[in-house]
């Protein structure tokens, strides 16, 4: 087993150029293949996730209840076969499985190495994301950048100091690659995975993110997650409500953090068909009657930051997507909660806007503006790593003239849980999968 944290906190080995120069040669190995892997990952994701939104559209065009049916069919098949894999084969590329990568970094369990598990999480988190439920690429592109990791440390025989450093640096680039975000996977590295920074792990972050970025581009194109105009910098006199909005998203990140363990509880005491049941049903419903509310959640934030959709909207999908986002979750297939928490951050800070601008219309808060702080806030409020979470999307969105709002907003609202007694999400999936939760919802 692999030194906990706790008994390396420095990590061992010779920090001379000639010492690292070794360990900086295989980051660049790995960032290569997590590009490859990541990139073509969210190549398969577009594609198949375009098929059966094509094939959700053609059969709701059928006529009576023949297309219903055969969406809830489709459904049926995409929720069980991604389960069954997971299931069968890999059961830790279950859930998001970044708690698990925290979990190797601490000494608590071992690196991943079923054979099995890539070709799981792969295909497996392609088919769970064309699903329509609401889950996120970046966890399966983190948990397999971390697996391949593992694989080139053990197969090279890497003393365990810098199995772990290189384990959690391509791990950080996997979330890199999954946003188009370098910076945002070298600091989730530091702030979030291993709460901890030393010349051989930030030397090896900084070669995966930075290798393994354009590697992706170079499969999925170079422009950012979402697009939107240069917002203009808020008015002085309208920085006070972003600490306002920061608190209000602080109790939201708690009562989704516990909602999404909750779902989790629930799901865990049902039996895996009767799961596979409850889950497609809803999932049909959803796509059939709420077809917006489905899907990872990145269109819907395309949309948001457009500043097309008025508050009765906005209202309708914070609602749907704090519910169907934790659901999603419980199931136990192998996709992340990152993209659904943005997308639900992205509509509560549209709402503030437009509430701001309703009650107080002198400050002129722009509403996309107010939807990128939100994004950011809900990130620290559920993860606790503010940060990684401003970095993060600054890059995803290029807003970077709103830094100012975006720190008042996120720190009361990393603040807030944690005077509630709440913990980060990762954590608490953490030590929920170390008492021995199910594996089908551990992760």
């Amino acid at each position: 087993m692999m030194p906990s944290a706790h008994e390396t906190p420095s990590v061992s080995g010779d920090d001379t150029l000639g010492g690292i120069v070794p360990l900086a040669l295989l980051a660049i190995a790995s960032g290569i293949l997590i590009g490859l892997v990541g990139g073509s990952f969210r190549l398969g994701v577009m594609h198949v996730s375009q098929w059966m939104n094509a094939a959700y559209a053609a059969l709701h065009a059928l006529p009576g209840w023949t297309g219903f049916a055969g969406v809830a069919f489709l459904s049926l098949l995409l929720t069980a076969l991604p389960l069954y894999l997971v299931l069968r084969f890999a059961p830790e590329a279950a859930g998001s499985g970044i708690q698990r990568v925290e979990a190797v970094w601490q000494g608590e369990v071992e690196p991943d190495s079923n054979k099995a598990f890539l070709p799981v999480k792969f295909f497996g988190g392609m088919l769970a994301l064309a699903s329509g439920h609401a889950l996120g690429r970046e966890g399966p592109v983190v948990q397999m950048g971390s697996a391949i990791g593992a694989y080139i440390g053990r197969y090279l025989k890497l003393p365990s100091s810098d199995q772990r450093s290189l384990i959690a640096a391509s791990a950080g680039a996997g979330l890199a690659v999954a946003f188009s975000a370098p910076l945002g996977g070298l600091l989730f590295t530091l702030e979030e995975l291993t709460r901890s920074a030393n010349a051989r792990l930030v030397i090896a972050g900084m070669i995966t993110c930075a290798v393994g970025v354009p590697v992706a581009q170079f499969l999925v194109g170079m422009e950012p997650v979402f697009k939107m105009a240069q917002p203009v910098e808020p008015r002085l006199l309208s920085l006070p409500l972003y600490l306002l909005f920061g608190i209000a998203i602080g109790l939201l990140g708690f009562v989704y953090n516990r909602l999404i363990l909750l779902t989790l509880t629930q799901m865990a005491r049902l039996a895996p068909w009767l799961r596979v049941l409850l889950s497609a049903l809803v999932l049909a419903l959803v796509v059939w009657y709420l077809p917006f509310v489905a899907g990872n959640g990145e269109a819907l934030n395309q949309v948001v930051l457009d500043g097309t959709l008025g508050g009765s909207a906005l209202l309708l999908l914070l609602i749907s997507r704090f519910l169907f986002g934790p659901f999603s979750y419980g199931i136990g297939l192998p996709g992340g909660l990152f993209a659904p928490m943005l997308a639900l951050g992205a509509v509560a800070g549209a709402l503030f806007g437009l509430a701001g601008n309703a009650i107080l219309p002198t400050l002129g808060l722009n509403v996309p503006s107010c939807a990128v702080v939100g994004m950011a806030a809900l990130f620290s409020a559920s993860v606790r790593a503010p940060l990684t979470g401003i970095v993060l999307i600054i890059e995803m969105t290029g807003a970077s003239s709103l830094t100012l709002p975006l720190l008042l907003a996120c720190l009361p609202a990393a603040i807030v849980p944690f005077w509630l007694g709440d913990l980060p999400i990762y954590e608490a999936l953490r030590l929920r999968m170390l008492q021995g939760a199910k594996p089908a919802s551990s992760d």
